[in-house]
């Protein structure tokens, strides 16, 4: 959650990338007992108390995935199996106890938020709108809500358990606005403001932006070899198709209601910044792709349009500069205040191993609080 983004061993977020695929591949299995229970038979228990509220394994588990969904997929318009794609040529490490303690320290610090949040009031007000917002916003990369349910369902998520990650987000947000936002110096922020810019122009370089038509054919590995075998041999006749010209709507309406298609007409407009939609981008305006491996199956576009990259002038970001370096100094407001909650509060850390693992301090992650 948002106190995670300050843990102190999370550099940034391919960090936590990293560990939430981790958790995915191998944490689960520290729960299931050596009997072999079923999955949905998984153990859960209180593995730390903070001022008598529990921390369960489950919260622990489900942690760095939430993380990485809320923070990074809401910033990269992604859908979540999209995300494992790009994942899959990264190294992957079976992170240290460290990783699991730094996990449980930021869980804890947003524990004492939300606590100190309750007692001034915030958690009175109503936040299904504005979380229904954030989650909306999260859907971006999905033209259908039943494949958003079903890739959390895949991933062992329960989408009330990202609504309500999402709420404690927006609420330890607006705690760290109301107790420490007094406290920054404004006009030191917009001197500084230009300086960054300077610095980071990097930074602010708009993707190429790509607006696409396309058909994907579902596969998976789990069906049997004849289906892959007719969805591979189905998408590279649609590809040939396309690539003489004809439209997707003849192609709809030569295939009607086939189970394996899935026909989108309506330009979808995204930036280039992931593997997928580079390819597209590689393509000239008005020009099919040949079939694309994606984790859905195969994927045949027809770029519309194409904008390339460009570098944002500082008139264009001021704005976000200033609300960067005002997180900045926010967060490390809202660090020193944890450290001292962390002397004067009740914090028990139940699990033995974890309990036992020392917090490895290093570099914080300032992205926590970066403006739109």
């Amino acid at each position: 959650m948002e106190g995670r983004k300050h843990t102190e061993t999370l550099r940034s977020p391919f960090d936590a990338l990293r560990i939430a695929l981790y958790i995915l591949l191998h944490l689960s299995l520290i729960s299931i007992p050596s009997s072999g229970l079923p999955q949905e038979k998984i153990i859960d228990y209180v593995i730390a108390v903070v001022n008598d509220e529990p921390i369960t394994l489950r919260e622990l588990e489900n942690e760095p995935i939430l993380f990485v969904i809320v923070n990074f997929v809401k910033d990269q318009p992604i859908t979540l199996r999209e995300l494992e794609h790009e994942l899959t040529g990264q190294e992957i490490k079976d992170p240290p106890q460290t990783v699991r303690r730094a996990a449980l320290e930021g869980l804890i610090e947003r524990k004492l938020m939300l606590q100190k949040a309750d007692d001034i009031g915030i958690l009175l007000g109503s936040w299904g709108k504005k979380v229904n917002v954030e989650i909306q916003t999260l859907k971006y990369g999905y033209t259908d809500e039943a494949l958003f349910a079903e890739d959390l369902n895949r991933i062992g998520l329960e989408y009330q358990e990202l609504e309500e990650w999402v709420m404690d987000d927006l609420i330890v947000k607006e705690f760290t606005v109301r107790q420490f936002r007094n406290s920054i110096d404004t006009d030191q922020i917009n001197q500084a403001a230009p300086q960054y810019f300077e610095k980071h122009r990097l930074q602010f370089v708009v993707p190429t932006q790509i607006q696409f038509q396309y058909i994907l054919v579902l596969s998976s590995p789990e069906d049997a070899p004849d289906l892959r075998s007719e969805a591979k041999t189905l998408a590279q006749i649609i590809s040939t198709q396309l690539r003489t010209g004809v439209t997707l709507q003849a192609i709809q309406q030569a295939f009607p209601d086939n189970p394996l298609l899935r026909i989108v007409t309506d330009p979808q407009t995204l930036p280039a910044n992931t593997e997928t939609r580079l390819a597209i981008a590689k393509l000239t305006v008005n020009e099919a792709s040949q079939p694309i491996p994606v984790p859905e199956g195969y994927l045949i576009a027809k770029l519309l349009k194409k904008e390339p990259s460009r570098q944002q002038t500082y008139p264009e970001v001021s704005e976000r500069i200033k609300n960067r370096l005002t997180a900045e100094a926010l967060q490390r407001q809202r660090e020193a205040w944890l450290a001292t909650q962390k002397k004067t509060s009740d914090i028990r850390i139940l699990d033995t191993e974890l309990a036992k693992t020392p917090l490895v301090l290093g570099a914080t992650d300032d992205a926590a609080y970066s403006g739109p």
